[in-house]
């Protein structure tokens, strides 16, 4: 952003007046006003990085400017705003997520790196801001809140506390907000370490809420302390309590977590205010990105559930730079404002055909005219899987001290599009002092192995709900939110290590074993990202999926509802390299019932 001084305003004053030329200008469009919600011909102005006009049509003199974008009848609109993402969910590092959506529209995301602190600490994250930099589009990064996200419940290579928060905001401007405070217990239970980390928030422009299932007393409690924002409703009901109670409520549609149809079902069938209401995909992987497009694509949905077109596309403009406390510089096309605009084809399919980022022409004619600065991963973000125990078909085995016999366990239970899971309790067999998997009644052994080098736990359990058919089957990945210990799954504990062997190889990423068929997926950066573009990514998730479509599973996304097993913070029933969790006590669980 350029540096407003008088100079430039008396710059700004004379381009706005036709005195000097202007840089760029957009004629023969169709503003999208989302100030007035109204939608009409205008000319627009740019000068450097700021619009100095929004004319009628035949007012500028297109001579008096460098550059004109005829615009052809298309929709003038402010660029597109993610109001909450995780970037590693991409897989893509900053510089090829730019590649990838900047044409879908976006010219600002805000981000909560937590899965880079968990993976490479402090150092990582200064080295995210460090690539997130001379990109074209805004990435606001946000101090991660929850490194652990469950203290107590999870090992975690890395530690970021209310000193390194406060450290952190006293020595790097860089960073914009807090991230996400997922660990509300710990807010409702007074818990003066995180306590602490929201009073620190206050110092910046943000802080990010987390508060799935949360409601009533406990709900105002949560909103009390200053977080303002939340993207975890799964119902319309929820979303609604939320709007009602002042937060800033997010309708998420990642690759997994698919809950904008709905939370918008409800809010749609009522007269109300949304402009607290935005839009965000959370977590979303390059094959979604590619397939269907990034925030056009939440538009497009909103649109099709019924939300007005100005609404929606409030949604991702307006109502997410009021959100971030940038209204009065991006969300809107207005003298003064930050010049992102972006022109799109249509209102129905929300196809981007140009956009400009800061005053900048980034992307016109399906090309993008940008030149990307160098983002070589340095080798020691490469290096994060450090096993201290070299896994083994034993050390996999859910050991008991019950006799031989059949007993009820505690299965984990996969949903489809869920972040949630099932507390399931489903009989099987123990053995030689282990309870077994049971594959025939799609019952899969789990376990979590700590990477970093710490204490080298083990934990095992059992998960049920993916469908696999394969005989001989296993999953692994380094991708386990959000403590990102090494998780794997399988039909037998054989084809697990031999899936934790390949995982190691590639430096962590996803593996799939299915019978004769091997999938690999390279992600060396800190265990989560891949170093490759995002088309050879791509190709890497569509070659692994084909062997979950050729008749191993039709569960939908499997690898990526694998990677939140290990989260605890979202119900019911999740594993960390501690145990079995039960999320709605916050604490561990046994593997055999208590009801024995």
């Amino acid at each position: 952003m350029i540096y407003l001084d008088i100079s430039f305003l008396k710059e700004l004053i004379s381009c706005a007046r036709g005195e000097i030329p202007a840089d760029i200008h957009i004629l023969n469009g169709s503003l999208l006003n989302v100030l007035t919600r109204e939608i009409y011909l205008a000319d627009i102005a740019i000068y450097k990085d700021r619009i100095t006009n929004v004319a009628e049509p035949g007012v500028l003199d297109p001579t008096n400017c460098k550059k004109v974008v005829d615009a052809q009848g298309k929709y003038i609109s402010p660029g597109f705003i993610e109001s909450h993402l995780h970037i590693e969910s991409t897989m893509l590092p900053p510089s090829e997520f730019a590649r990838l959506v900047v044409p879908h529209g976006t010219t600002t995301s805000i981000m909560d790196p937590h899965e880079i602190g968990n993976a490479l600490g402090e150092k990582g994250l200064k080295l995210l801001l460090d690539l997130a930099e001379k990109q074209p589009l805004r990435l606001l990064i946000e101090i991660p809140s929850c490194v652990p996200a469950a203290p107590g419940l999870e090992t975690t290579g890395f530690t970021i506390d209310e000193n390194s928060i406060e450290e952190f905001i006293r020595t790097e401007p860089r960073f914009y907000g807090l991230g996400e405070v997922m660990n509300y217990p710990g807010v409702l239970f007074k818990n003066e370490s995180v306590l602490k980390k929201v009073l620190l928030g206050k110092q910046l422009s943000v802080i990010d809420g987390h508060s799935p299932g949360v409601s009533g007393r406990d709900l105002d409690a949560y909103i009390a302390t200053g977080i303002k924002s939340d993207h975890e409703s799964t119902t319309g009901e929820e979303l609604l309590e939320k709007l009602r109670k002042g937060m800033i409520t997010m309708a998420r549609e990642g690759s997994f977590a698919k809950d904008l149809h709905n939370v918008l079902k409800l809010v749609n069938n009522k007269d109300l205010d949304l402009r607290n209401c935005t839009l965000c995909s959370d977590d979303r992987n390059v094959i979604d990105l590619v397939s269907n497009g990034h925030m056009n694509a939440h538009v497009r949905m909103a649109v099709a559930e019924g939300i007005d077109v100005l609404t929606a596309i409030q949604m991702v403009t307006i109502n997410a730079a009021t959100y971030l406390d940038l209204h009065n510089e991006i969300g809107s096309i207005a003298p003064g404002k930050i010049a992102d605009v972006i022109l799109l084809d249509d209102l129905s399919e929300f196809q981007v055909s140009t956009v400009i980022s800061q005053g900048n022409l980034v992307y016109l004619n399906n090309e993008l005219l940008w030149e990307f600065p160098d983002s070589t991963i340095p080798d020691w973000a490469q290096d994060t899987i450090k096993l201290l125990n070299p896994p083994s078909m034993e050390k996999l085995q859910a050991k008991t001290s019950v006799e031989n016999g059949f007993y009820p366990v505690n299965v984990i239970g996969v949903l489809p599009n869920s972040l949630l899971t099932d507390l399931k309790q489903v009989t099987l067999e123990v053995k030689d002092g282990w309870i077994h998997p049971n594959p025939k009644e799609d019952v899969l052994a789990i376990s979590v192995l700590e990477r970093y080098g710490v204490n080298g736990n083990i934990s095992n359990a059992f998960i049920q709900g993916f469908k696999i058919t394969a005989e001989q089957f296993a999953m692994a990945t380094t991708v386990a939110h959000d403590s990102h210990n090494l998780l794997v799954a399988g039909t037998d504990h054989e084809t697990m290590v031999e899936a934790i062997s390949l995982l190691q190889g590639i430096k962590g990423g996803y593996v799939v074993i299915a019978d004769d068929k091997v999938g690999k997926v390279p992600l060396p950066f800190g265990g989560l990202m891949s170093t490759q573009s995002f088309q050879t990514l791509l190709h890497e998730l569509e070659a692994i999926n084909h062997i979950f479509r050729d008749e191993v599973s039709t569960f939908d996304e499997p690898l990526m509802a694998l990677s939140f097993m290990a989260l605890p913070v979202i119900p019911h029933l999740k594993i960390t390299d501690k145990g079995l969790v039960d999320v709605d006590k916050f604490t561990f669980t046994e593997l055999i019932a208590s009801n024995t």
